[in-house]
């Protein structure tokens, strides 16, 4: 997304991973490589940082995000920001006392579909809400190295629904339960799950429900519907073309996209003009700290609510 926006190009490109790293610089000119955050920020006299986007992995983003704060230097940083909330507030209030941008990359708070139901919802197009259902199925199912290094279940996947039910919700849970299990023996070996139902009560009476799987072997699976009093939203699978084919033997149509980067391709794009918007006309990130925080204290809770089998009431 980055590469394709004519606004802004790679500067620099920093991996652990020498062979990585050669195969970036290999894609076009000008693209400078390091091996640490801390070696490109130390040769700033040669290259030009104005922003950083980070997607290391989870356990480095809290260190990453300070050293680009402490240096002045806007920052996208994949979620989840830490699986610390005190750390995320942390991280946050740093940013506003230096006056540094910080967006927290929960995309589909960019993505078209997902922001013609908020506004609809705004609009007040379905009335008061009653209920909130999130479904997130992974395809393929994540490597065993990426899922060690991940964070969990709650804190990787789970995070980008919680935030999407606060996002419609409009307001604060004050009760989650969870239930979860490990189909997959190697998951479980790690102290994870692949299956999990999360539930959220909100004090007006709103429910949420999310529900996750490491495994949806017809494609990757993310939708969302929001019930009202006068009627009901839905955000659909994307496919790789609308085609439908009408035979005597029956119809058909494209499989679902097979994974999230096919899924969230244009959604990808808006989120770094976004960024690009925040570096240079100085707008708003859509994602604020408060709110991250909050996804990382429910996660929390739901990984809790899972281990002891019983609803546990949320604070803020």
């Amino acid at each position: 997304s980055l590469r394709r926006n004519p606004r802004a190009r790679i500067s620099c490109f920093v991996d652990v991973d020498e062979k990585r790293r050669n195969e970036v610089a290999a894609l076009e000119d000008g693209i400078v490589t390091a091996a640490s955050l801390e070696e490109a920020i130390d040769r700033r006299e040669e290259i030009q940082i104005d922003g950083v986007i980070i997607c290391s992995p989870t356990a480095h983003h809290f260190a990453q995000v300070k050293l680009c704060i402490a240096n002045g230097i806007p920052i996208m940083c994949e979620k989840p920001l830490s699986m610390n909330h005190e750390e995320i507030g942390q991280a946050y209030h740093l940013a506003s006392e230096a006056n540094v941008p910080l967006l927290c990359g929960y995309q589909r708070r960019h993505d078209p579909s997902y922001v013609a139901l908020e506004k609809a919802l705004s609009e007040g197009k379905v009335g008061d809400v009653r209920t909130i259902r999130s479904c997130s199925r992974d395809n393929p199912v994540p490597s065993m190295h990426f899922l060690k290094i991940s964070g969990g279940i709650m804190h990787d996947c789970a995070s980008h629904d919680i935030d999407l039910c606060l996002w419609m919700a409009k307001e604060d849970p004050c009760e989650v339960f969870a239930m979860a299990s490990a189909f997959n023996k190697e998951i479980g070996a790690i102290d994870d799950w692949d299956t999990v139902m999360i539930t959220l009560k909100f004090p007006s009476g709103k429910l949420a429900s999310i529900e996750l799987s490491r495994h949806a072997p017809y494609g990757y699976d993310q939708r969302l519907e929001v019930l009202g009093v006068s009627g009901m939203l839905q955000v659909e699978n994307r496919r790789p073309t609308t085609l439908v084919t009408s035979l005597e033997s029956g119809i058909s149509v494209d499989p679902n996209c097979f994974s999230f980067p096919q899924r969230y391709t244009d959604t990808y794009a808006i989120e770094v003009d976004h960024f690009l918007d925040i570096i240079q006309k100085g707008v708003q990130p859509k994602v604020d700290g408060e709110s991250c925080r909050k996804v990382a204290i429910i996660a929390d809770r739901a990984h809790e609510a899972c281990k002891l089998g019983k609803p546990l009431p949320l604070q803020f």
